[in-house]
């Protein structure tokens, strides 16, 4: 297998790259314990060089643990980068949940949950690229989960009872949950991957309000 297809493209200058790692979304060696040093530095090093490019012993220089205490926590390479999928995919999640005011109007909703989603690509740069560019299904057994499926966490029940009381508000037409999550999510997550790979320079924050209309538009174009 080819690692390159299994690569996170780095794209932007390394000066951005840094500016991500000592973001708020990483932390420094020095505030975290073992294990999340472990994370953060298979992180940096699967964006950097690729899943199959990195070893443990890479992990273990970059985190200052050592190949040991790695197997300690976790089995092996795979289990590392799949904790760092499902803790994305939570934050990732609970960041949009948090956006969502169920007593506000389906208009506003909407522009919120796409404007959270396009700040968290910002705020979380690094992790953004590992959720958005890497390959997962090439290097993790289990089946991937997107983070933008449909499910049956808090976000999932908040955005059902957006939907709903959308429809019966005659607010957007009926629609099933796919096709509204396929607007709603697609549209940004083309924008946040074009940035992530360097193809477009406008920050995510600079267009978010233009991608939430795009994406309520596209919800009032179902009535055709």
């Amino acid at each position: 297998m080819s690692d390159s297809s299994a690569t996170v493209r780095t794209g932007g200058s390394a000066s951005g790259q840094r500016e991500a790692t000592a973001s708020a979304d990483e932390g420094t060696a020095t505030e975290l314990g073992p294990r999340e040093r472990i994370l953060q530095a298979a992180l940096e090093l699967f964006v950097e060089q690729g899943y199959f490019n990195t070893n443990v012993p890479d992990i273990s220089k970059r985190s200052r643990c050592s190949v040991g205490s790695i197997y300690h926590h976790f089995l092996n390479k795979e289990e590392i980068a799949a904790q760092l999928y499902r803790d994305g995919i939570l934050r990732f999640r609970e960041a949009l949940s948090e956006s969502i005011d169920p007593e506000e109007d389906p208009e506003k909703t909407i522009r919120s949950i796409v404007i959270a989603f396009m700040r968290f690509a910002e705020e979380h740069h690094l992790l953004s690229r590992y959720l958005w560019l890497a390959r997962h299904n090439e290097f993790l057994s289990d089946r991937v989960r997107r983070p933008t499926t449909v499910g049956f966490d808090e976000l999932g029940r908040r955005l059902t009872k957006v939907i709903k009381k959308a429809v019966r508000g005659g607010d957007i037409p009926p629609v099933k949950a796919e096709v509204f999550w396929s607007i709603v999510f697609g549209i940004p997550l083309s924008y946040v991957r074009d940035w992530l790979d360097g193809y477009t320079t406008g920050s995510p924050s600079g267009v978010s309000a233009s991608i939430a209309s795009a994406c309520w538009a596209g919800l009032q174009g179902l009535r055709n």
